[in-house]
């Protein structure tokens, strides 16, 4: 194999943070902290409940303009439903960060896409390493969130997205306080 795909795959995960590259000492996998893990939610804070309200206001916008929004977030809900229902873990976690990109992606935002993608790997990281709540609640919230967004209601929308991502954080750490640095 040659060295360039290599390099370019180190590159990307030094891009997510998940490895840190040194000078004439090459890449280590970068450890995760308590602090890390809080800095995430305080970032997703701000990134994904701008998302949310961004996604109303253009589906909002589509609709009083007479065009139908293209929305996937009612087929990744049912989705969501049916892992939850089979029990598959893996499937679950995945069809969640696709609920949450797909918000990012309905802001129209290309610098929030561009800028959410490093993020939403290192969610898929934590999540992976910490059940924080009960999966059918979460399930519960995307559907709130989802429904403001169809609906047009910037607002609600913020503020779902807001408590959903504040609520998680508390378990997420409370967990994790056993097994990672702080």
């Amino acid at each position: 194999m040659s060295r360039i795909p290599v390099r370019e795959a180190i590159q990307r995960l030094e891009q997510d943070g998940f490895v840190a590259t040194f000078p004439r000492r090459g890449a280590v996998v970068r450890r995760l902290t308590l602090a890390d893990v809080n800095d995430l939610f305080d970032v997703r804070l701000c990134l994904e409940t701008f998302a949310a309200k961004a996604a109303a206001m253009r589906v909002a916008a589509d609709v009083s303009a007479g065009r139908l929004p293209e929305l996937r977030l009612p087929e990744l809900l049912a989705a969501s439903r049916l892992a939850i229902e089979e029990v598959r873990p893996q499937q679950i976690l995945l069809l969640s960060s696709e609920i949450h990109s797909e918000i990012v992606r309905l802001s129209g935002n290309r610098l929030l896409m561009d800028s959410m993608k490093p993020l939403l790997g290192r969610m898929r990281w934590i999540f992976g390493l910490a059940q924080n709540r009960s999966n059918e609640l979460q399930h519960e919230e995307h559907a709130a969130l989802c429904s403001a967004i169809a609906e047009g209601r910037p607002d609600l929308a913020y503020a779902l997205a807001y408590a959903h991502i504040e609520q998680s954080r508390e378990p997420v750490l409370a967990q994790l306080r056993e097994t990672i640095d702080p």
